[in-house]
């Protein structure tokens, strides 16, 4: 009697482990940074919707020609799972530029605005697991179109957790096509410039319980253009905070810009303010169905 019990006792907290596990994998996110991406992929049939927002600010310095110069960016995203680890998502993209030109022969410096929108398609294929595997690895492809670019982008995803202790390394390659206006004379003169920007970016974090988390993130972002070769060199680190509670998540992180590792003589400062920014903060928000 007592062993039928036992053996009763037993069946239903398998399936209430079974049920559990299932649920919890249902509900997973798969990123904890902000920046940095990690080698899990949703299950099959899962659906996340995040909302990124992204604060660009400082334009303002020795190189820069601008006066003042603010970016305010969201990105839409809709990310699903589609199982054997694969995973896609779909953004929708806005970009607002508000600047003002510096003159030193004028008296004051009215603003302008520059809005863009675009369209991106994301596809993430997991190699190896970061907690069953030595290392966790994935391939990432991202393809976006834009009013007046076209990119390519993709990366090598490389991460491991050890505990509560999480490490990320990103290798990123990117291909652009952008249109560039310029004016010759009386004449207008449209031209296709391809730029190759390549990054690296490291993250850590130490998860405290399963709800939340804070870390760093290192991003070294350089940038090639068939004209003037390797530019520059630009080193940017801050802090990273992550939380959950249920199917929501939120993730926060500062990205100061620290120093450019490699002057040239088109990009000769100790940091570059015309193409980035003097300060940049992201808040992702999402929420898995």
């Amino acid at each position: 009697m007592l062993f039928d019990v036992y053996l009763t006792m037993k069946k239903h907290l398998a399936i209430i482990l079974i049920s559990f596990c299932c649920v919890t994998q249902s509900f997973a996110q798969d990123r904890v940074f902000a920046r940095t991406y990690q080698s899990n992929v949703l299950p099959k049939g899962g659906f996340d919707f995040e909302y990124w927002t992204t604060l660009r600010t400082g334009k303002v310095g020795n190189g820069s020609p601008f006066a003042f110069g603010r970016h305010l960016d969201s990105r839409y995203e809709m990310e699903f799972g589609l199982g054997k680890n694969i995973q896609t998502a779909f953004y929708l993209n806005t970009y607002n530029f508000k600047y003002a030109m510096l003159d030193y022969t004028a008296t004051s410096f009215p603003t302008q605005t520059e809005i863009e929108t675009s369209f991106s398609n994301e596809w993430k294929f997991k190699l190896s697991d970061p907690v069953a595997n030595k290392l966790g690895s994935a391939l990432y492809l991202e393809v976006t179109a834009g009013s007046d670019e076209y990119e390519l982008e993709g990366k090598i995803i490389l991460d491991k957790r050890y505990n509560n202790d999480l490490f990320a390394l990103n290798i990123v390659g990117e291909c652009e096509l952008e249109t560039v206006v310029e004016k010759q004379g009386s004449n207008i003169v449209r031209t296709n410039e391809i730029f190759t920007p390549f990054e690296i970016d490291y993250a850590y974090m130490h998860f405290f319980g399963t709800n939340c988390g804070a870390g760093l993130e290192i991003s070294d972002r350089n940038l090639v253009s068939e004209k003037n070769g390797w530019e520059h060199s630009v080193l940017f680190g801050g802090p990273t905070l992550h939380f959950n509670q249920g199917r929501f998540f939120a993730i926060f992180n500062a990205l100061p810009q620290i120093i450019n590792l490699r002057k040239t003589a088109v990009a000769p400062q100790n940091r570059i303010l015309d193409i980035y920014e003097d300060l940049d903060f992201r808040l992702i928000t999402g929420y898995s169905f």
